[in-house]
């Protein structure tokens, strides 16, 4: 009998606490078990406070859990400690709710420094940022800044950065909140196919119901009991 593969990713017991100014410590996220395949597209949804900024800060290695394991592969992403880092730059596509475009830095050099902090650089940096600027039909703008750039294009820019240097896993974060129907539309759809077709693993975290129907699998988040206040703003330093 063959063997089960382990999952491609796997959370187990996971918690993350904050520490407050008068020393007490608030639960902003507690899920005892998630796991996922490459090529599943998984909508993140929950009340606010549920923890979903913080489910994603951990799965990118932003922040390490108070407890609990992220398995990739069967592996702990933070073990050794160092290898979050490692993890986040290579295996990670992060697309930020404001985008967070550098402002001083055209499209294609907000691609081109993102690939080369992945270690994609040279010639099939260039020549991946192209492709993706023209499928996302952002080429003519490929040399304007975030601020010369619409919403709906700082956002498609932003999927190009993310998907840029091929990773395992998309991380998205509210993607479609500053955009309207149509624009939300046209970067879901964009998203969805460029995952599909390289077998990448989507969790998006939404609270936008027409973007929740689109996925058939929905990770539902509960807001810990002992979390009454809304989840904060991430305190801790990146690993």
């Amino acid at each position: 009998m063959t063997a089960q593969l382990p999952p491609f990713l796997e959370v187990r017991q996971l918690r993350h606490c904050y520490s407050q100014p008068d020393g007490s410590r608030v639960e902003a996220l507690s899920l005892d078990h998630m796991s996922a395949v490459g090529g599943e597209a998984i909508a993140l949804v929950g009340p606010s406070g549920s923890g979903k900024t913080t489910f994603l800060h951990i799965l990118a290695a932003l922040i390490r859990p108070t407890h609990g394991e992220v398995l990739f592969g069967g592996r702990d992403i933070f073990a050794p400690r160092q290898a979050g880092a490692h993890w986040r730059a290579m295996s990670v596509g992060y697309i930020f709710q404001d985008m967070n475009l550098l402002p001083d830095f055209s499209a294609i050099e907000n691609l081109l420094l993102a690939a080369e902090i992945s270690n994609v650089s040279g010639p099939a940096a260039t020549e991946r940022a192209n492709s993706l600027l023209r499928r996302l039909d952002l080429w003519n703008q490929r040399g304007r800044r975030p601020a010369d750039l619409s919403l709906g294009e700082q956002q498609r820019a932003a999927v190009a950065r993310a998907v840029i240097h091929f990773p395992s896993v998309i991380l998205a974060d509210e993607p479609t909140a500053s955009l309207d129907a149509e624009n939300a539309g046209i970067v879901m759809n964009i998203l969805t196919e460029l995952c599909a077709e390289s077998r990448t693993l989507l969790i998006v975290a939404t609270h936008d119901e027409a973007i929740k129907k689109r996925f058939a699998r929905v990770l539902q988040l509960q807001r810990p009991r002992a979390a009454e206040n809304p989840e904060p703003v991430l305190p801790e330093k990146a690993v």
